[in-house]
This record gives structure tokens, C-alpha cells and sequence, in this order.
């Protein structure tokens, strides 16, 4: 790290040194999830997962969040790390549809008289990548098996470098009302590095489009990270977007895990940011966003002020799920096509990740569970605190109380001990009848989630991590 970036670093208004960073920067989850997906196992298979299910009907009263995984893409990202299949067939996704159609149909019979739906999200892969056909086919499907309440948000990401117009009117026309884009980096040179060579023009016509048709909560992801990134091309990228004006941002940390995912060695002769050198990145973008007025919204995301996600900051009702941060109150989320994960009766469950086995088992007129937990009250209870604080920097004990009958000192009396030296720290302070998390805290929030985590005593777990910054 050169001096000027050292001395714009320890300048920034969290005033993070790099001896913070070298003493916290370690590897540790992002909690989408708790107990984390280490914890589940292969015991839990579809007896189990129809079993929750079967639990989960029984609250008719209450909305479900829907997911589906559409893996497919045209082309591989090397920095990706998500479950995709490659194809430039694109009538391959015929017979993966097919399947999930028939997964959509077991699940939901399962569901019984539960079907109102109050999110609903596509991800992939690139959902995009089907055409308006099968757009069309696969939300008939789920609109068939499902209600949707009139106010859902439903919701999908797609890929400025294949996404249509046609494509954009027909999820429009088919009620969906809010999209996600990614841009990753709008410099050519990491474009090229991270192999997803697309041009500043596209993602701005692309977003111009969404507005046009009158899409809201718009999102565009960034990652920091990432080869041949550095403050100055970083810095440009962050201008252009905030000039795109998007109503909401992701900048997410590059997870490197090549022993994981091996397609990520492909970048190994491009230099690439770490430690201190990272998080600098991170820090221009919080400067610049919220500079421009935007909202800091849990660990990585930002928000405008009007956005419904700064709303529910404010009011300390943000949530979080597999789908990213929400504002939806559904406590059970169904997840459909290969490796999608659900939360659904009181358990995770995720299904087979190989497109093989998940047609196999829904040949077999089985449900495709590969693995997943039940959570034990005690599991309830830390997901419940690591949410409050992953999203609303804030825990209050009253609630806690109340939701659960459980007194935060005589439950957490470890933990507390353990957050001294992040009071130390300034991360955080203890007021009356809660924790509240500080703006340096905020930059280290997965550390002080780490805390809570009573299933993170396996060294061998870390490796399985990325980095917290």
C-alpha cells in the first residue's frame, strides 16, 4: 500500500488503519443463513424437507417468499461463484424447466390451502437467458400453484449484455416490479480480466429501459476486489454509476476461493487487491455514495433515502433472507431448481446442486433435498440476534425478551464478555436496553456477528469462508 493510499485510508471518516484491518480481516460467513450451510448435512434429505414443509402449511395465514434458480448462462465469469451451467443452446433450459415445473407442482401440494406469496425472486445464472416464451411458461406455473398479493414484489436479476427490451416489457407486462442488474466494474481492463466485457453503454441503456417501463427499487451490483482494480479506475466507476443513479447498490466483496472454485485461477496473472488495499476500495465507494445521498444499508448495500430499504432501516425493520435484504414480511421462503435453498418450518433446506441427481430424484417422484438442518431453539434465537444487528446495527433486549423469553445478560453473558473488546474498539456501544452498532462497527459487522455464532468452534470451518472485508 503506498503512502497516499495509507494516508486517504486512515483520513476516511471510519478511520480504519491498516492494524485494524490486519487484526479483524479474517475469514468468517456473510450469515445469510444461520446455523451457516457447514452446519447442515446430508442426513436431512426429503423425508425431512417434506416434513417442514408439511409444518409449514399449517400457517395458511402467513405469506411465503418464493425463489427459483435459473442456472444457465451464455458465458462464465471467471470471479463467479455461483451454481451456473454454460450453454449456448439455449433450448437445453427446455427440459431443466420441465423439471422445475414439476418440482413447483410437489412443492406446492405439500404447501396445502398456504399459497399467498409477498416476494418473489428469480436468480441464476442469468434468468434472461430464457426466452419471452419461456418467461412467460414459468411464471404461469408458479401464478398457477400460487397467489400473489397485490403489493409482491417480484423480482429478478438480469444481464445488460443479453437482456431484451421484448424481454423487459413481458416481465413487466407479467407483473414483475423490481430487477437487479450487475455491472461488476465498468473499467474495460477488469472487464477483461474477469472475462464479462460489457460496455458502460449497455448498462445505462439497460437501466434507462428498466425506468422507462416504470420498474422501481432498481439495483446494480458492484464488486470490490476484483483484478486490476485500483482507486483510480475504481473511483471512475463509482462517479458513473452514481451519475446512473440507481435506486439502489450492492458492493459486494470478492469471495477468492480457487481450491473451491477453480475456474478462479484463470485471474491468477492479473494483480489483485488485498487487505488494506481492498478495503480502500470499499471505502471510496462509501465515501462517494454516501456523499451522493445515499443510504449505508447493512454490511455491503446502499440505498437512496426514499428507497423502501432506508425506510425500514429507519423504522428498524430491515430482514435479510438468501434473497438479499428486505422489507417483505415472509418468515418462510420456498426455493425451487437446482442448489436453491429455502427456509422453510423451522430448517434450511438446499437442493441437489448437479442438474443429474435433481432430475433424478423428481423421477422418482421425490422431493431433490441434498441436504439441510432443523434449527433448535437455541439456533432461533442467534439467527434472530445475528439478523438484528447484520441488518438494523441494532439489538434490542425488550424484543428479545419478548419474542423469545429470553434475558439477553443471563442468555449472552459469554458473548458479552467477548464483545469488550469490540467496545474497545468503538464498534459498538451498550445503552439502555440495547446494543447499538457504530459506524466503524458497521464496516466490521460480520466480526461482531462472529460473536453470536455458538456453531463456530471448528477450525476446519474458516476455510470455507471468504474474508470479512
Amino acid at each position: 500500500m503506498t503512502s497516499s493510499s495509507a494516508n486517504s485510508l486512515t483520513q476516511e471518516s471510519l478511520e480504519i488503519t491498516p492494524e485494524l484491518l490486519n487484526r479483524y480481516d479474517r475469514p468468517g460467513p456473510r450469515y445469510t443463513s444461520y446455523p451457516t450451510a457447514p452446519e447442515w448435512n446430508h442426513d436431512f434429505g426429503a423425508t425431512e424437507y417434506t416434513q417442514a414443509l408439511s409444518k409449514a402449511s399449517e400457517n395458511t395465514d402467513e405469506p411465503l417468499s418464493l425463489y427459483v434458480h435459473l442456472p444457465f448462462c451464455w458465458e462464465r465469469c471467471h470471479f463467479c461463484g455461483c451454481n451456473v451451467v454454460i450453454s449456448k443452446h439455449p433450448e437445453v433450459s427446455n427440459k431443466y424447466l420441465d423439471y422445475v415445473y414439476k418440482e413447483i407442482g410437489m412443492v406446492s401440494k405439500l404447501l396445502g390451502e398456504r399459497k399467498t406469496v409477498k416476494q418473489l425472486h428469480w436468480g441464476g445464472g442469468t434468468p434472461t437467458y430464457q426466452s419471452v416464451e419461456q418467461i412467460e411458461a414459468l411464471h404461469g406455473v408458479l401464478a398457477e400453484a400460487f397467489d400473489f398479493a397485490p403489493d409482491a414484489e417480484i423480482a429478478l436479476e438480469v444481464d445488460p449484455r443479453v437482456t431484451s427490451l421484448e424481454q423487459l416489457e413481458t416481465l413487466r407486462r407479467l407483473g414483475f416490479n423490481r430487477i437487479s442488474m450487475g455491472a461488476q466494474d465498468l473499467d474495460p481492463k477488469v472487464q477483461a480480466a474477469i472475462n464479462r466485457n460489457q460496455t458502460e453503454a449497455e448498462t445505462r441503456e439497460l437501466f434507462s429501459q428498466c425506468r422507462d417501463l416504470g420498474f422501481t427499487g432498481i439495483n446494480l451490483d458492484l464488486i470490490y476486489g476484483l483484478p486490476e482494480q485500483t482507486p483510480e479506475t475504481w473511483t471512475k466507476t463509482i462517479e458513473s454509476v452514481i451519475d446512473i443513479r440507481p435506486d439502489r447498490l450492492a458492493v459486494y466483496s470478492y469471495a477468492h476461493l480457487p481450491d473451491q472454485i477453480k475456474h478462479q485461477r484463470k485471474m491468477d496473472e492479473h494483480p489483485r487487491p488485498t487487505g488494506a488495499e481492498k478495503y480502500e476500495l470499499f471505502a471510496i465507494a462509501r465515501r462517494l455514495f454516501v456523499a451522493a445521498g445515499y443510504r449505508v444499508i447493512g454490511m455491503d448495500h446502499f440505498a437512496l433515502p426514499t428507497d423502501e430499504l432506508a425506510v425500514a432501516l429507519d423504522e428498524r425493520r430491515l430482514h435479510r433472507n438468501f434473497m438479499g435484504y428486505s422489507v417483505v414480511p415472509a418468515e418462510d421462503m420456498v426455493a425451487f431448481g437446482v442448489s436453491g435453498i429455502g427456509e422453510v418450518g423451522g430448517a434450511y433446506a438446499q437442493n441437489e446442486k448437479r442438474p443429474a441427481m435433481y432430475y433424478k430424484a423428481l423421477d422418482a417422484d421425490t422431493l431433490p433435498t441434498l441436504c439441510g438442518t432443523w434449527l433448535t431453539d437455541d439456533d432461533a434465537i442467534r439467527r434472530w440476534v445475528i439478523r438484528q444487528i447484520m441488518c438494523n446495527f441494532y439489538l434490542d433486549f425488550a424484543v428479545l425478551k419478548e419474542r423469545f423469553a429470553v434475558d439477553y445478560d443471563a442468555y449472552f453473558g459469554d458473548e458479552e464478555s467477548r464483545l469488550k473488546e469490540f467496545y474497545e474498539e468503538g464498534f459498538l456501544v451498550r445503552e439502555e436496553g440495547h446494543l447499538r452498532i457504530l459506524p466503524l462497527g458497521q464496516a466490521f459487522i460480520r466480526n461482531v456477528a462472529m460473536v453470536f455464532d455458538a456453531h463456530l468452534k471448528k477450525p476446519a470451518h474458516f476455510t470455507k469462508f471468504s474474508r470479512t472485508i
